[in-house]
């Protein structure tokens, strides 16, 4: 089964027309979101269950693991990791109850590289968040290079996490490659981020808007739909977010990308027009 989606909910002007999409509004056209308010802070747990409430039930949310954990951040002083892992895990268990979780993600940043320490971090991130549905996203190249990718790939089996097929720009030495190993056969995990070579290493204030302000064309569309159909042959459940959206392109490429597909979500959310 495939599910598309987009990060975030908010940012799709091209399904509303409104400067602000509604979870609700977003769930009328995807049966799947990718919710990155948990990178910044543990939500309450009184947000998660009004976040359910605006979703049908066979809706999933992908909830990106605090960037604490993915040493995008100190640890604060008064603070352990296992505490802020059980911490997080209370925080989303209306979600687990109501088995609306596909999966957490970790997405480490681009100087994560693979080293002896880093390995042994992620066995303990395994264990922080044991029999949950984990995906890692590595950014590092070090860990696909030609004499650490075959590891890699046992490593995530062995931890039974699923490992992130990224579509990044193609022509810089510093991104990572689609790699199309399905390393979980319960679940495989794609993040399109787009081919913006020109904007992807931009620093300062403007970096998160360049990094991925693309719209993907529908020969490009059609080469990644090649290995999302290879996946799901390979695994029981495929996710694809869309996060290409600084120029607002994410919701309509999702949605030629099901087209594409031929993919037909059943039971959404109503849309505007079919409420009266």
């Amino acid at each position: 089964m495939i599910q598309i989606g987009c990060t975030s909910f908010k940012e799709h002007t091209y399904l509303t027309g409104k400067k602000e999409t509604s979870l609700f509004e977003y769930a009328a056209h995807f049966p799947l979101v990718e919710m990155d308010t948990s990178f910044y802070a543990i939500p309450k747990q009184t947000y998660v269950k009004e976040w359910l409430k605006q979703v049908p039930k066979h809706f999933q949310f992908i909830m990106k693991l605090p960037k604490v954990f993915t040493k995008h951040e100190d640890l604060g002083e008064g603070h352990t990791l296992n505490e802020l892992a059980q911490e997080f895990l209370e925080s989303l268990r209306p979600m687990f109850e109501q088995g609306q979780l596909f999966c957490l993600l970790a997405q480490f940043p681009p100087f994560f590289a693979c080293t002896r320490e880093n390995v042994d971090y992620l066995r303990r991130i395994r264990q922080l968040f044991p029999n949950i549905p984990l995906a890692v996203e590595l950014r590092n190249n070090s860990w696909y290079s030609p004499a650490l990718l075959e590891q890699t790939r046992s490593f995530m089996k062995e931890q039974h996490f699923s490992l992130v097929m990224a579509d990044e720009p193609k022509k810089l030495s510093s991104t990572i490659p689609l790699d199309d190993f399905v390393s979980h056969s319960n679940f495989a995990f794609f993040r399109f981020h787009g081919r913006n070579d020109a904007g992807w290493n931009v620093t300062g204030p403007d970096a998160k808007r360049l990094r991925t302000n693309y719209r993907y064309q529908k020969e490009e569309l059609n080469s990644l739909k090649e290995a999302v159909i290879k996946a799901e042959e390979q695994s029981k459940k495929v996710a694809v977010i869309f996060n290409n959206n600084a120029g607002g392109d994410a919701a309509e490429n999702a949605l030629q990308f099901k087209d594409l597909l031929q993919l037909n979500f059943e039971n959404l959310n109503p849309n505007q027009m079919e409420l009266f």
